[in-house]
């Protein structure tokens, strides 16, 4: 038996594995704080067998690759890496990756000295960890979680955990709904939280979240339903700001206050806060297509379950030209109910960080901080470098575990740079769409042939740390991660740390005993979980407070308080559509999971929804085939079409991750359509660099 993270997907959730002979079975490890297993989950011992498995390392010879050993494949590598390095520009060489390997992956860039780590936060949760930041002094979505279990009232905002699935959270939303929690949802489709859990489904127009937010924020204040006493005490709502936006730097001794401070008008942020939702609160219908009523239901049932009640803060955010703003109207309404680290709130997580290095020999500044300087991540920014050269040159790249191809918008685009940079790295244990590119490919072990470092358990709000044990031994030349990496800094003189240095060095940061972990699998660090952050501790704010009237934004010339951004994008013609994406319950969007056979079984094809008024309108019957037109990219697919009454009448949805165009994967090659050549990789949010991937329109008509 062998204490194991599922790693089908990013979330790690905790199983156990056991072996007889070669047949390997996983279950759910229910002594480990984030049990569970799913349909990918239970798929994954198939990587085993799995004939399109990468089996070897790979070398480029002329149009093909060719099996390798590991001595000239990494010897192929730290030649190319080291000449960036003898150049004095580490910088040009970029790092993607989905999560996984993300602390040995941030240790390898520091002491290489490249800034360019960038995942693909700019297509997910971009927006609101920006956003998370600035308001918050959080990080990415696991930094803060909702109190599920303990939750009066929870509002998802375009977010399903049925299918964008995390068992454990599932677990938890089930707990508290025995509990009797109600649960809205704010989603231009009747996703499968709304149709199965949700007592409200509010089907907003895509794009216009912000709007809604701030009209909610001002029915709210004018209705005095908010926590005086918390805002007075851990936020800056009663900072005085001037009219040019600058902070007085002083604070009223009251909310809503405007007066004057020698000669010069001031108003408190709240009171600013308050005008940007009375901007909208007149147009809600007109700009989001919702009701007054669904204001008020949201904003009573926060407000009479408060502390117990919570906006969800969301994964997949990335949607609009506003969704900073939008998250930061979010999160304020949180705030405006004093729900912060309260029993049934919105929750800091207490998890450790693990750090695996002492030094950065970083310089330069990150390639897609030039554009937005205040962006977590826009791997955009490194596609346009590879092709002009500006602002820095991107010259090589190493691709962790993510299919780019079936990740980032605009697949032309993305095609084009991956042809045109000089050096291209792939490190997976399939093959994808990116494979076909590389000059090199690295083989790695699958998560049941490897040992992995310990490590904070991801969705606890507890700290709890976990092990992860090779349950088998590799059934082919391949290897972790983390031995490729530590190979690499060997070649390049950059350390001469071994698996057990960096094992001791986690160990030691969190004081457990070795025997003691390995033999339990998982130990929980006794800490405190409600009210700490900001009662006890400051937020990682400028002020240490809640942040209403973000310094930082003002520091960038930001508009510095949550406002809505007027649009131009929308459907002109009877025949046109938003259109927006999400996960399938069955897939990934990378290659672990697609090339899967039974999962292709049940998840085969993404074909487009749309509502039964619309199709009916064009002629358009279920199961036809329909051609795909987007009026951002120009380009054109061809699809399935799904009748249905639970989408709006002006919006298409699809999920993201189909129509593989490398044979490689077998059982994936020519399922479904690859949504992402349809979404412009133009459109952005000016503050966090997310594409904004509800603002694409497409024209749908029968196919010919």
């Amino acid at each position: 038996m062998a204490f194991v993270r599922c790693y089908m997907c990013k979330n790690m959730c905790g199983i156990i594995a056991t072996v007889e002979g070669k047949t390997v079975r996983v279950a759910a490890n229910r002594n480990h704080p984030q049990p569970g297993i799913c349909g990918r989950g239970a798929a994954g011992p198939y990587l085993l067998t799995h004939p399109d498995r990468l089996k070897g390392p790979m070398i480029r010879q002329g149009e093909s690759l060719v099996k390798t050993d590991w001595d000239r494949a990494l010897d192929e590598v730290t030649k190319y890496f080291k000449e960036l390095i003898d150049e004095g520009h580490p910088e040009y060489l970029a790092i993607t990756f989905h999560d996984y390997g993300k602390e040995i992956l941030e240790r390898f860039a520091a002491l290489y000295g490249t800034p360019n780590l960038i995942g693909h936060e700019s297509v997910c949760h971009g927006s609101r960890t920006v956003a998370a930041e600035l308001v918050l002094g959080a990080e990415g979505p696991r930094s803060i979680d909702p109190d599920y279990p303990n939750s009066k009232f929870v509002v998802f905002i375009s977010r399903n955990p049925l299918e964008g699935i995390v068992p454990d959270i599932v677990r938890r939303i089930d707990e508290g709904r025995k509990k009797g929690m109600k649960i809205a949802v704010i989603d231009p489709r009747k996703s499968a939280i709304a149709e199965r859990y949700a007592d409200r489904w509010i089907p907003i127009r895509p794009g216009t979240d912000s709007a809604f937010l701030l009209s909610v924020i001002y029915y709210m204040i004018k209705n005095k339903m908010y926590d005086e006493d918390f805002l007075m005490k851990y936020s800056n709502a009663s900072l005085l700001i001037y009219d040019d936006l600058s902070s007085a730097n002083t604070y009223a001794n009251s909310l809503l206050y405007e007066g004057q401070i020698n000669g010069r008008k001031v108003s408190t942020a709240f009171s600013l806060l308050m005008k940007e939702g009375e901007k909208v609160y007149p147009r809600l219908k007109d700009i989001t297509g919702v009701t007054y009523d669904d204001v008020k239901y949201i904003a009573e049932n926060l407000w009479d379950n408060r502390p117990s009640a919570v906006i969800d803060d969301a994964w997949h955010t990335s949607f609009s030209t506003d969704s900073t703003y939008a998250w930061m109207a979010a999160l304020i309404l949180n705030t405006m109910i004093g729900n912060i680290d309260k029993k049934g709130g919105l929750i800091f997580s207490k998890k450790g960080k693990v750090k695996l290095y002492d030094e950065s020999r970083v310089k330069a500044k990150r390639i897609d901080k030039i554009r937005y300087p205040l962006s977590y991540a826009a791997f955009q920014e490194v596609y346009r470098s590879i092709l002009t050269g500006n602002p820095y040159p991107i010259k090589a790249l190493m691709v962790v575990g993510t299919n780019l191809d079936g990740r980032d918008p605009n697949s032309d685009f993305v095609r084009r740079a991956l042809n045109s940079v000089d050096f291209l790295v792939v490190i997976d244990v399939m093959p994808s769409d990116v494979t076909e590119y590389a000059d090199v490919v690295l083989a790695e072990s699958t998560y049941l042939e490897r040992d992995e470092l310990p490590l904070p358990v991801g969705w606890t709000l507890e700290s709890w740390i976990d092990v992860h044990q090779k349950a088998i031994e590799p059934f082919y030349d391949t290897k972790p991660l983390w031995w490729i990496i530590l190979e690499l800094e060997h070649r390049l003189g950059l350390s001469k740390d071994t698996y057990a240095d960096l094992e001791k060095k986690i160990l030691d940061q969190f004081k457990i005993n070795r025997e003691e972990l390995y033999s339990k699998g998982c130990i929980e660090i006794p800490q405190e979980i409600y009210e700490i952050y900001p009662y006890k501790r400051p937020l990682s704010t400028p002020s240490g407070k809640v942040e209403i009237y973000s310094e930082t934004l003002h520091k960038y010339g930001y508009y510095p308080i949550p406002t809505y951004i007027e649009k131009n994008v929308m459907p002109r013609a009877q025949d046109e559509f938003f259109l927006t994406t999400g996960h399938t319950l069955y897939h990934t969007q990378d290659s672990i999971t697609f090339d899967i056979p039974t999962l292709i079984r049940l998840a085969p094809d993404n074909p487009v929804m749309i509502s039964k008024n619309k199709a009916q309108l064009l002629g358009i019957k279920d199961n036809d085939d329909i051609e795909v037109i987007s009026l951002t990219t120009g380009q054109k697919v061809k699809c399935k079409v799904k009748v249905t009454d639970g989408i709006r009448d002006d919006t298409v949805f699809t999920y993201f991750g189909f129509g593989r165009h490398s044979k490689g994967e077998r059982y994936a090659y020519g399922h479904g359509f690859d949504v992402n050549s349809l979404i412009s990789d133009q459109i952005t949010d000016p503050i966090s660099g997310s594409v904004a991937q509800s603002l694409n329109i497409v024209k749908i008509r029968l196919s010919k």
